[in-house]
């Protein structure tokens, strides 16, 4: 709730005290309130019109009205809460400088980010739909905003620098990969022959 809208809501709060007030101490010769809008053989133009408390009733009214809806159209309810802001590419180590572009499913809702390690806020830098420029070891943090509505929660992007010795990572389904043996059996050693022919007889 801004300033405007506490202002607001004191004076109608204040000019509803002082119509009650003012109307209870007026004389009960023209039926209190109904002489400021035309009573038993009165009107708040004809002869009355000099009385100070009947003007006084008319400005007080008039000023109610006017801040009834004034107060209606400030004080209203937020519509909802921003959804959060994404990130392309998705947070993650990097090798070298990248281009992010941020995004809001909120319809009408504006981002705004910081790169110094600060919560952002209304009044940070403003997200044009041009891609930022990212650094390996950059922190990114943003909110979704738009007026009235209540700002989406601070969103935090790191984008460390990737370590080129880091062993790969398997992909997911993958498992270790089993050594297997040799795919030949071992030859068998030959077993030596003996004599082709038979002995001679004497």
């Amino acid at each position: 709730m801004g300033f405007w809208d506490i202002l607001v809501g004191v004076l109608f709060l204040v000019i509803s005290l002082l119509l009650i007030l003012i109307v209870l101490l007026q004389k009960g010769k023209g039926g209190g309130l109904g002489a400021a809008f035309g009573g038993a053989g009165s009107s708040a133009f004809g002869t009355r019109t000099g009385d100070v408390f009947t003007w006084i009733t008319i400005v007080l009214t008039g000023l109610f009205l006017l801040l009834a809806v004034g107060t209606n159209l400030m004080l209203r309810p937020s519509p909802g809460l921003v959804a959060k802001p994404t990130f392309q590419p998705p947070p993650g180590p990097i090798s070298e400088k990248v281009k992010v572009t941020l995004a809001c499913a909120t319809k009408g809702a504006g981002i705004r980010y910081t790169t110094d390690g600060q919560d952002p806020d209304e009044n940070s830098a403003e997200y044009t739909n041009q891609p930022l420029n990212v650094e390996p070891g950059s922190v990114i943090k943003v909110i979704g905003v738009r007026e009235k509505w209540e700002s989406s929660p601070v969103v935090t992007a790191e984008y460390p620098l990737a370590d080129a010795n880091a062993p790969a990572v398997p992909m997911p389904g993958t498992g270790p990969t089993i050594p297997t043996g040799p795919t030949t059996k071992p030859a068998t050693p030959a077993v030596p022959a003996g004599p082709t022919t038979a002995p001679a007889t004497n």
